[in-house]
C-alpha cells in the first residue's frame, strides 16, 4: 500500500479514538480544600517576612471568606505595617459584620496621612476612651500647635504609667518637647523681644516693658526707600544711577599660534611658497644647484626624458657619442 493510501487510513483511525474519548475538565476545587492550604501558606509567608506575599495571601482567602475577622485584622496590621495608609483606610470602610468599632485605627490611619483635624474629629466621636486614644490625641494637639491641650493630657498619662514600663520615656520624651515649646512661645520669646529695643525708642533710654501680640507689628522695621526700581518713593539719585561698566579682562596668551619668527606688534613678512612642496621651492633648487657637479635631479623644473647638452659632445645617439663600433673581423 502506498503511502498516499495510508495517510486517509491513519487519519480516520485517530477520528475514531478522538470521538471515543472526551474531553471533561477537572471541577474546581471547593473553598473547604483550598482554606487550609491557604491559610498554611499564610503563616508561613508571615513567619518569613514576606508581607507583599502576605498581602495577595489575604485577599484570596477573604473572597473565599469574607466574613473571616482573623484575615481581615491581618490584612489591616499588613497595611499599616507597610505604611500603606490609604489602603488601610479603603480596608476599613468594608469591614466584617463581626468587627468591632475600628475607629482608633482610622484616627491613627488619618493622623499618619497628616489629617489632623479630620483624626481629632474621629476621636472626639468615641464613647469610650482609653490610654491608646489618649496619646493619640495628645499627638494630634502636639502637630497642631495646641501645646497646653497636649501637655495636660501627657501630664494625665505620666501619672498613671509606671516608670518601667516603656511607654514612661516615650511619654517623658513627647512631655519636655512640648513644654520646651510652650516655655518659648509664653516667656522666651518676648524675652528676646524685649532684649532688642526698637529703633523708635530715644537713644539711652530703656524700657523694661514686655510687647504684647498687639504691639509686635509696630515694631517691624519700615521697607527702606527706593527698594524697588522704579516703584513709589524712589530717590531721583538711585533712579539717575550709572549702569556699571564692564571692563573686559585683557588676554594674556595670543588667540592663535603665531608662525615660526614672528613677534607680537612687528612686521612679519611671511614665505610666498609656504603652500608648496618642498622639492618645488626655489630655495631648495638653488641649495642643489650648489651642489658639487651643479647636478640636477628629477623634479627641480625639469620635465622628465629631457637632456642637458653637454660641452664638445657629438650629435650622435644612443649615447655613443662620436666613437663607432668595433666591427668583426672578417
Amino acid at each position: 500500500m502506498s503511502s498516499a493510501a495510508k495517510a486517509p487510513a491513519a487519519a480516520g483511525k485517530a477520528d475514531k479514538m478522538s470521538k471515543g474519548r472526551v474531553f471533561t475538565p477537572r471541577p474546581p476545587r471547593s473553598a473547604e480544600e483550598r482554606l487550609p492550604k491557604l491559610y498554611h501558606g499564610l503563616t508561613d509567608q508571615l513567619d518569613g517576612g514576606y508581607f507583599q506575599n502576605a498581602i495577595k495571601t489575604c485577599k484570596k482567602i477573604l473572597h473565599l471568606d469574607p466574613s473571616s475577622l482573623s484575615t481581615f485584622q491581618t490584612l489591616l496590621f499588613l497595611r499599616l505595617h507597610t505604611d500603606d495608609y490609604p489602603a488601610a483606610i479603603e480596608l476599613l470602610s468594608h469591614p466584617p459584620e463581626a468587627a468591632s468599632s475600628l475607629e482608633f485605627e482610622r484616627a491613627y490611619c488619618l493622623y499618619r496621612l497628616h489629617r489632623e483635624k479630620e483624626a481629632l474629629v474621629v476621636l472626639e466621636g468615641l464613647s469610650s476612651r482609653g490610654r491608646k486614644e489618649e496619646h493619640l490625641e495628645a499627638q494630634i494637639r502636639y502637630r497642631l500647635g495646641e501645646y497646653e491641650k497636649a501637655q495636660l493630657l501627657y501630664d494625665d498619662l505620666l501619672a498613671s504609667c509606671d516608670s518601667s514600663s516603656p511607654e514612661h520615656d516615650d511619654i517623658v520624651t513627647n512631655l519636655s518637647a512640648t513644654t520646651a515649646h510652650l516655655d518659648f512661645l509664653s516667656h522666651e520669646y518676648h524675652a528676646h523681644l524685649a532684649a532688642a529695643p526698637p529703633a523708635n525708642l530715644a537713644a539711652g533710654s530703656t524700657s523694661s516693658h514686655v510687647p504684647t501680640e498687639g504691639e509686635l507689628e509696630s515694631f517691624v522695621p519700615s521697607l527702606p526707600t527706593g527698594w524697588a526700581t522704579g516703584g513709589v518713593g524712589t530717590s531721583k539719585a538711585a533712579a539717575k544711577a550709572p549702569a556699571p561698566v564692564k571692563v573686559e579682562k585683557k588676554r594674556t596668551k595670543p588667540r592663535h599660534k603665531l608662525p615660526k619668527g614672528a613677534a607680537p606688534g612687528k612686521a612679519f613678512t611671511q614665505d610666498p611658497e609656504r603652500w608648496l612642496p618642498l622639492k618645488q621651492r626655489a630655495s631648495y633648487i638653488a641649495s642643489l644647484s650648489k651642489k658639487k657637479g651643479g647636478k640636477e635631479s628629477m623634479g627641480t623644473g625639469f620635465t622628465q626624458g629631457s637632456t642637458h647638452s653637454a660641452s664638445g659632445g657629438g650629435g650622435g645617439g644612443g649615447g655613443g657619442g662620436g666613437k663607432g663600433k668595433k666591427g668583426k673581423k672578417k
